[in-house]
């Protein structure tokens, strides 16, 4: 068997072997195609981006809107009216805060006594804008006027005592007012409120105020029965300026002093000489310091004397009166003195020769 002639290499498809095959014959064995590696497919660079082809927007021209300088001034007018009409609001806002804490404060001065504190007052709220009540009643704590209208508190914490609220301090000055008008006690007499202080200051309570007045109506009523009759009869003075008098005599007006130094002279006017002084005559021999028991001696040498100021027989229209034995005897008249020196020395003459005058002129007043 002749061998087998060589096979050429042959193109499959038209086209020969592939690429990476290879076919081997012979043997009877069917050809085994082996595939060569492939090959690494190399990236292609990316093309260059295309060149845009869309035209740039063209710049259109704004027109600038026309400005309406009347509808401007329009509006700033308005706008100008709408603030002044919101700051008078405020302003009527504040007036009106203003009026209502200045009448309050008004009232409340009234009622205190302290109106002579409006001004004081009117300067905080109007001037000052300070319309807080407790701001203004702390001010007006702080003035002068404040402080001597309410002197007892002062006093009161001063002696350890609780100090009274304002409404306090006044309801007991009313209270003590009351009582003393009640009592018949004389207009004048413990019934202004720098009067009430005192007792402010010591804690006099009222009940305890109305037993010293019973007191003073007690006294009255154990005083001197002459002298109470001649307050009466020269001043009609009642038993209330009596019960003041002897409540308390430092407190008394000058008037009811002088007029109980004047009763008292008269009284015993009445006691030793059975005189009865006029107002006139009481209140000359009270001014002129003359005390109850000079008194006493005066009218008792008066009473002792009668016979020495009485005319002898024949001798009428000579009769010292009782006005010139008065102002003689506790020497308030010059004139009456020495009339009373000359009758006295013409008696004594008459006496020493053998005439019958027996008082001892010479006791009226030690007068010689």
């Amino acid at each position: 068997m002749a061998p087998p002639e060589p096979v050429s290499s042959t193109k499959i498809g038209g086209g020969g072997r592939a690429p990476g095959q290879r076919f081997r014959v012979g043997g009877g064995v069917t050809p085994t195609v082996v595939p060569e590696p492939a090959e690494e497919p190399v990236a292609e660079p990316a093309p260059a981006p295309a060149e845009s082809t869309v035209a740039a927007p063209a710049v259109v021209a704004v027109e600038e809107p026309k400005v309406d300088a009347q509808l401007l001034a329009n509006q700033q007018a308005f706008f100008e009216r709408q603030a002044a009409a919101d700051q008078a609001r405020r302003d009527e806002a504040r007036r009106a805060a203003q009026r209502s804490a200045f009448d309050v404060i008004e009232q409340t001065l009234a009622n205190y006594g302290l109106s002579n504190l409006r001004s004081f007052v009117n300067d905080l709220v109007f001037n000052r804008n300070v319309v807080d009540e407790n701001i203004i009643i702390g001010e007006i704590r702080q003035t002068p006027q404040y402080k001597q209208r309410f002197a007892g508190n002062e006093a009161r914490r001063n002696a350890g005592y609780n100090v009274l609220s304002e409404g306090e301090y006044v309801a007991l000055e009313n209270q003590y007012r009351q009582l003393m008008r009640q009592s018949g006690l004389p207009s004048g007499f413990y019934d202004n409120n720098d009067d009430f202080v005192g007792l402010i200051a010591n804690d006099v309570s009222v009940g305890e105020l109305s037993e010293r007045v019973n007191q003073g109506y007690e006294a009255v009523a154990n005083a001197d029965p002459a002298v109470i009759g001649e307050m009466r009869r020269l001043y009609n003075i009642g038993e209330g300026d009596l019960a003041a008098y002897f409540l308390d005599p430092e407190r008394a007006t000058p008037a009811l002093l002088r007029q109980a130094r004047a009763a008292t002279v008269a009284g015993q006017a009445i006691l030793q000489a059975d005189i009865s002084l006029t107002a006139d005559q009481a209140e000359q021999l009270a001014r002129a310091g003359v005390t109850e028991e000079q008194a006493r001696a005066g009218f008792q040498a008066i009473e002792q004397a009668a016979e020495l100021f009485a005319p002898l027989p024949g001798q009428a229209g000579q009769a010292i009166s009782q006005a010139e034995q008065v102002a003689g005897v506790f020497g308030t008249s010059a004139a009456a003195q020495q009339r009373i020196r000359q009758r006295t020395r013409e008696r004594l003459a008459e006496f020493e020769a053998g005439g019958g005058f027996a008082a001892q002129g010479s006791e009226v007043t030690g007068l010689t």
